[in-house]
């Protein structure tokens, strides 16, 4: 797991184009409250700053839902 204030990378398996998409500087959530500063988005992944729990709100807030790894 890693520490407030690294940087993570996430692979996307699938960005729905008609759904709305997030920006550099809005977070993600996820269910047991992690939180993650949205630095960077490509195609292919998305690159976060790991924040505190006690950090103040960036942007926007998107809750994300891990899908189930296949390989």
């Amino acid at each position: 797991m890693k520490a407030a204030w690294d940087i993570v990378t996430f692979r996307v398996n699938r960005i729905d184009p008609d759904a709305p998409m997030p920006e550099p500087g809005d977070e993600m959530r996820t269910r047991t409250g992690r939180r993650y500063q949205i630095l960077k988005i490509s195609p292919r992944s998305v690159t976060c700053l790991v924040l505190p729990r006690d950090a103040e709100e960036q942007g926007k807030v998107w809750i994300w839902e891990w899908s189930k790894r296949s390989r």
